[in-house]
């Protein structure tokens, strides 16, 4: 028996094999039981482009901000005004748009595979974006703890993660530092924490610079206050299945350029295949059938062969062909 290779699992056969090799079954385990994983620097990425993040991140702030930052200096916000804007902290949003190392960033194979298992391959980049803290900065005894799953009418969550999230860490993540706070297990209640609920239970995310943090978008999660000098750095990247509105607008925003550089897969994470959103002109099918997942098309196809559309067909079959 050759586990992959299932016909009636067509869809996750990739992800699973994809998790396999790259090691991280223990990861993906970690994250069904207790909601979040923590993944070492040499499983994510080199120290070179660790240090290419930092930098570009760090000049992206001085851009924005008008002020010169320092690893080890307290931040200060400067002239931006993105919100919320709290005491000690603040997020740079839009990244993906700033420079190309996010696209390299977004597609980067660890992240691109939990984010893949999570969602079942239904994943799209919602937002991406850094968070700067320093010395001051505390969400109170509550410690932020939310969710980041949107709730159905009746405020309970789907068991499934609607949303995933991911830090990669810039700098040391540490208690003293001013560490992710996550409540282990809280990922299957369900529901967002009442005020004041998980808050004991809550325990520290440490993790050397380089790391990935990523967790489950039920997990009840925030941040334990920063009581040392110096930033405290990441690069958040925030998914959500396609049933969803993102954060950040790419759908129609994206270049071609940034396209035409990546691979099919950046497009399906940027929502280029993606047909809703139309205007006047209805719906841009070419767009589904240039950028689609080839198992979902070779599926459509099929579809569209019963009632007769022939020149769909062909391009379907094709780009499922030439992607199998």
């Amino acid at each position: 028996m050759e586990f992959g290779a299932f016909e009636s699992t067509e869809i996750l056969n990739p992800i699973y094999t994809r998790i396999k090799e790259l090691g991280l079954e223990s990861y993906v385990m970690d994250i069904d039981t207790y909601g979040f994983t923590v993944i070492p620097p040499e499983k994510v990425a080199t120290s070179d482009f660790l240090e290419r993040m930092r930098e570009t991140v760090l000049s992206i702030a001085q851009e924005r901000t008008g002020n010169t930052f320092n690893l080890n200096e307290n931040g200060d916000s400067g002239h931006y005004k993105g919100q919320p804007q709290l005491p000690g902290q603040f997020l740079l949003y839009y990244l993906l748009m700033a420079d190309e190392i996010f696209e390299e960033w977004v597609m980067n194979p660890t992240l691109h595979c939990l984010m893949d298992y999570l969602m079942q391959g239904q994943q799209q980049l919602s937002s991406l974006t850094s968070f700067f803290k320093w010395n001051g900065g505390s969400y109170g005894e509550g410690l932020g703890l939310h969710s980041d799953c949107p709730p159905d009418r009746d405020g309970n969550m789907s068991p499934a993660s609607d949303v995933a999230n991911a830090a990669y860490c810039l700098t040391d993540y540490t208690l003293e530092n001013g560490a992710l706070a996550v409540v282990p297990g809280s990922h299957r209640k369900c529901r967002s924490p009442n005020p004041g609920e998980g808050v004991k239970d809550a325990v520290p995310v440490i993790a050397p610079a380089g790391s990935l943090i990523a967790w489950h978008g039920n997990l009840w999660h925030g941040a334990f206050p920063k009581k040392t000098d110096g930033l405290r750095l990441n690069v958040t990247s925030y998914h959500c299945h396609r049933r969803l509105k993102t954060q950040e607008a790419y759908q129609w925003r994206v270049t071609q350029e940034m396209l035409d550089r990546n691979p099919p897969e950046f497009a399906r994470l940027v929502g280029a295949d993606d047909t809703m959103g139309w205007g006047e002109e209805g719906p841009q099918y070419q767009r589904s059938i240039k950028y689609g997942n080839p198992i979902e098309l070779k599926k459509r196809a099929a579809a569209a062969a019963e009632y007769g559309d022939p020149e769909v067909v062909e391009k379907m079959s094709k780009v499922a062909a030439e992607r199998a």
